[in-house]
């Protein structure tokens, strides 16, 4: 089930008014050299993002009948090109209309396609407010395009709020698990100190590990806590 405003509010607000947010200026945060950061991917981890809900709407708009059978068939090379900027938004709305044998309107096609977006883990959002009033330094990061960015934005707005900052593939240029992607999303904390990467896929927990960040596949709230609390005990 999506969690109400209400809801959200009630997790994201406490932290937001103990912990200001950190000023992403050089040499801003000379005081906060040494604080921890948690790199955490939005989507499947924070918030659900699935591709089963478009192609079942796709396919019933379409007279029951669709080019593209699983989610998996539209993580193709184009929409990656379309993440990073290489294809314009009318070059993609070209292959997807050819891909899953379109025959309804433009408008209709990008609307469907917005409904990726399911519920938020609560309990995810409770220890990433948690963490936030322990003073870490938290940074969302996510692959995505410049159809989905708007609706997810505006969806998860309230629990987005617990960020320091969000780093996307449209913003960059890159994309996970390219390693330069790690590395520019680390600029937006101008400190040192312990870093941990959190992600739902091992492609990217592996790249991100190869940059130098202590990554961990996602498993759960639990199994993040854990990491975390790991991270910043103390070395005997």
């Amino acid at each position: 089930m999506v969690a109400t405003r209400e809801e959200l509010l009630r997790y994201v607000t406490p932290c937001l008014r103990t912990v200001s947010k950190l000023a992403f200026v050089s040499g801003s945060a000379s005081t906060l050299t040494r604080m921890p950061a948690l790199v955490c991917a939005l989507d499947n981890v924070v918030f659900d993002v699935s591709f089963a809900g478009p192609l079942s709407r796709w396919r019933e708009a379409n007279g029951g009948f669709l080019g593209a059978q699983e989610p998996r068939d539209l993580d193709d090379h184009a929409l990656r090109a379309f993440e990073v900027g290489e294809l314009s938004a009318d070059e993609y709305a070209r292959h997807l209309r050819s891909q899953l044998l379109w025959q309804g309107s433009d408008d209709q096609l990008i609307e469907i396609f917005g409904d990726a977006f399911g519920p938020v883990d609560l309990d995810v959002l409770q220890l990433l407010g948690a963490l936030r009033r322990e003073g870490w330094a938290l940074i969302g990061v996510m692959n995505t395009n410049p159809w989905h960015e708007p609706v997810w934005r505006d969806l998860y707005r309230d629990a987005l709020a617990v960020f320091d900052a969000i780093v996307t593939s449209t913003a960059l240029g890159l994309r996970t698990p390219d390693h330069r992607f790690y590395s520019q999303a680390l600029r937006e904390v101008p400190l040192e100190g312990m870093r941990l990467y959190v992600d739902h896929g091992p492609q990217a927990v592996a790249a991100a590990r190869a940059a130098g960040l202590d990554a961990h596949l996602f498993r759960g709230a639990a199994g993040l806590s854990a990491a975390c609390e790991a991270l910043s005990a103390p070395a005997l």
